[in-house]
């Protein structure tokens, strides 16, 4: 892994993909407020743009330690591929991954078929067993902030669209309100 450093986020990803990074490390304070909504963070832009993970890291820390890891998702066939990146750096990192679906009254599922979701998902990727956990919540960026918190992870793992246009105004994106919002160190995977 290697860290990038470059004052626009078109030149972190660019740099990145040039040089075949396989991760590219940022620190963030985030943004909130208007300035939020009309300008975003060079961070968040990153998390949008990059095919590579992007690791924003939300502290000052000495050495960065992950024990605990949580990866939040629907577990549609979709997150095949960021949950194979997920669980690629999990073991790299020699951490716990814990599984999270965030229930919002919206998209309520009982526990048991949520549990079925996520066992099917599994099934045609590891054999490997994980603690999953459903947690009920008015949004999903709130879930799995407050889930995070309880738990005391170390890290956030989510899968981004990458959505730009209007496409991301109408959609917004989890992974950038996460890397905006949470105190949680953050790391995120591209949908392909």
């Amino acid at each position: 892994s290697s860290l990038i450093l470059d004052r626009t986020s078109l030149g972190v990803t660019k740099s990145a993909e040039n040089n075949k990074v396989n991760l590219i490390v940022m620190g963030s304070h985030g943004v909130s407020g208007p300035k939020e909504y009309f300008v975003g963070s060079n961070t968040e832009k990153v998390v949008r743009n990059s095919n590579i993970p992007v690791l924003v890291i939300k502290d000052a820390v000495d050495s960065f330690n992950i024990d605990n890891f949580i990866f939040a998702s629907d577990f549609s066939d979709g997150m095949v591929e960021p949950f194979k990146k997920a669980l690629s750096f999990s073991r790299s990192m020699e951490c716990k991954l814990h599984l999270l679906m965030v229930n919002t009254p919206n998209n309520f599922k009982p526990t048991h078929v949520a549990e079925e979701i996520v066992n099917n998902f599994l099934d045609s990727i590891t054999e490997q067993d994980f603690d999953l956990s459903t947690y009920n919540d008015m949004t999903i960026e709130k879930g799995i902030i407050n889930f995070s918190k309880k738990h005391g992870a170390d890290l956030i793992g989510i899968a981004t669209h990458g959505r730009t246009g209007l496409a991301h105004f109408f959609n917004g994106s989890i992974s950038e309100d996460l890397v905006n919002h949470s105190a949680t160190s953050v790391i995120t995977f591209k949908i392909d």
